[in-house]
């Protein structure tokens, strides 16, 4: 899991949730690259994304994050206990 800069949270904090305490986002890097699928929990920590076994990307190289309310199974740890995301 990865944290995102502040100004990442303030956004999120402003835009609908996916579902209970999460978003699923398309995150634009400053390189042009598009990762799809990313699960974002509590508004600031880069949990899961789809389909890769870790997150390869650092938070501080986004450039726009794009929510898209895609629906997928993910699971990750949050203040101590497991959630599941449907």
């Amino acid at each position: 899991m990865k944290t995102l800069p502040e100004q990442w949270r303030k956004f999120l904090l402003a835009q609908p949730e996916t579902g209970m305490g999460y978003h699923i986002a398309a995150i634009t890097l400053r390189d042009g690259q598009v990762i799809d699928d990313v699960a974002i929990v509590d508004h600031c920590v880069v949990a899961e994304v789809r389909g890769q076994p870790d997150i390869s990307f650092d938070p501080a190289e986004i450039k726009h994050i794009r929510i898209t309310h895609g629906k997928w199974d993910f699971r990750h740890e949050s203040a101590g206990r497991d959630r599941a995301a449907m």
